[in-house]
């Protein structure tokens, strides 16, 4: 409901109006104190001039919200008018900022899923070759053979060594190496990354998987201050 001045106005005078009554019945019990109709009708009068005035401050305040609120909203539509071509220059370069952001998390998407893929098809070849050099009666003792260790299958080829990751392992372990190298520190997807069970480690591995890739591009953050105890100060 719309709210005017006038009826601010009207609750005001009904409250005047009320007080006037109650002076009236006042003076009435006063000239007969020991009425008890004057004494009802007073405070009949005492209870109209509390509504009445309950009635108009709330009349009030509810007015002057929606005072408050008209001008902040004439107010917003000026600042918006004045700032027209800084909005439009934002809405313009957000956009395509997103768009390129977009399309480079497809590209990424798309990257990721070949790079599991082919982790998978990996698997497969070692898994397979270390089987069949295995049934040729030549297991892991020497420069050649294949077999079955603790993470998984194993092929030696005169002194080279391959063996299974898991494609899970591969993109954390890609994963890590991005993140590691983009994110200050501490970060907690670092650590989740780095600490995840199964990452390729290369030095960790017989066969130094993932050794040989390029280092991120990194990014190089300020100096986390060291936590001193009040005991070395």
């Amino acid at each position: 409901m719309e709210i005017t001045a006038e009826m601010v106005a009207a609750a005001e005078a009904e409250v005047t109006e009320a007080e006037r009554s109650r002076a009236v019945a006042e003076e009435a019990l006063m000239g007969s104190p020991n009425s008890t109709l004057k004494a009802q009708e007073l405070a009949a009068a005492l209870k109209r001039v509390a509504q009445g005035r309950a009635n108009a401050r709330e009349l009030a305040e509810a007015y002057a919200r929606q005072v408050a609120a008209e001008q902040a909203a004439a107010s917003r539509e000026e600042l918006e008018k004045a700032a027209g071509k800084e909005i439009t220059a934002a809405g313009k370069e957000v956009k395509a900022a997103r768009t390129r952001l977009e399309e480079a998390a497809e590209v990424a998407q798309r990257a990721l899923v070949e790079l599991m893929r082919q982790a998978d098809v990996y698997d497969v070849v070692v898994d397979r070759h270390a089987d069949v050099l295995a049934g040729q009666g030549l297991d892991l003792n020497g420069e050649s053979g294949g077999g079955r260790a603790l993470f998984g299958a194993v092929v030696k080829a005169r002194g080279a060594v391959y063996q299974t990751a898991g494609s899970g392992a591969v993109l954390a372990s890609v994963a890590y190496r991005v993140a590691e190298a983009r994110l200050p520190y501490p970060n907690y997807l670092v650590g989740v990354l780095q600490y995840s069970v199964g990452r390729v480690v290369p030095e960790d591995r017989g066969d130094g998987l993932l050794s040989g890739l390029s280092a991120p591009e990194r990014v190089e953050f300020p100096e986390v201050p060291r936590l001193v105890s009040a005991l070395h100060r």
